[in-house]
């Protein structure tokens, strides 16, 4: 049960009042606990960074943009292996995405999955984005934990626009997850470009 005293809650530290106000795109504040010595490589209890928190949170580049001419490094996963540019990707945000590429941010990188960013866009439906990881020398048949590629997920969520143009980039409709089902096996109602002919 307890000693019957009142739980006292901890005041923040400077680098959690840093990791907060990143969350809400707070640059005073940001400022402010920079000044008082929090640093810019600070992460929360399951590892995000202010990068990442910056893109998952926030989902502001003029923020992510300011954090990196400050120091902060783009690429920093967290505790499940998810880095700035797989949120990003997943969430649509081809600004971030690009930004994050272009200054050196991990085409490929994999999460504790082994889900790469190309694979989370995949997921999301988001055509763009895939479009610009492809473009950047994404591995088009990469394979997560499950034995699933990008096209086999865009298939089985019904993202057929997706799905074409994983084909259009190389994407091989032959592979198979760890269950012996390829793309078309997979396919959603009403996917069209995997369950056409260049899809087996």
């Amino acid at each position: 049960m307890g000693t019957g005293e009142p739980r006292v809650p901890q005041p923040f530290t400077v680098e959690q009042r840093l990791l907060d106000a990143v969350s809400r795109a707070d640059r005073q504040t940001i400022e402010r606990a920079l000044e008082r010595g929090a640093q810019l490589t600070a992460k929360d209890d399951i590892g995000r960074s202010v990068v990442l928190l910056a893109v998952l949170d926030a989902a502001n580049l003029e923020l992510v943009r300011w954090l990196h001419e400050k120091g902060a490094a783009l690429d920093q996963a967290d505790a499940g292996g998810r880095t700035p540019l797989s949120f990003a990707c997943e969430a649509g945000r081809l600004d971030i995405a690009r930004y994050l590429i272009e200054n050196g941010a991990a085409v490929d990188r994999g999460d504790v999955q082994q889900r790469t960013p190309l694979l989370h866009a995949a997921l999301g439906n988001h055509q763009a984005v895939a479009a610009f990881l492809l473009d950047h020398k994404a591995n088009v048949n990469g394979r997560d934990q499950f034995g699933d590629t990008p096209l086999i997920v865009a298939c089985a969520k019904g993202h057929g626009e997706v799905a074409a143009l994983l084909l259009q980039r190389g994407a091989d409709p032959t592979l198979k997850d760890q269950e012996g089902r390829t793309a078309q096996e997979r396919a959603a109602a009403g996917t069209e470009a995997c369950r056409g002919p260049g899809a087996k």
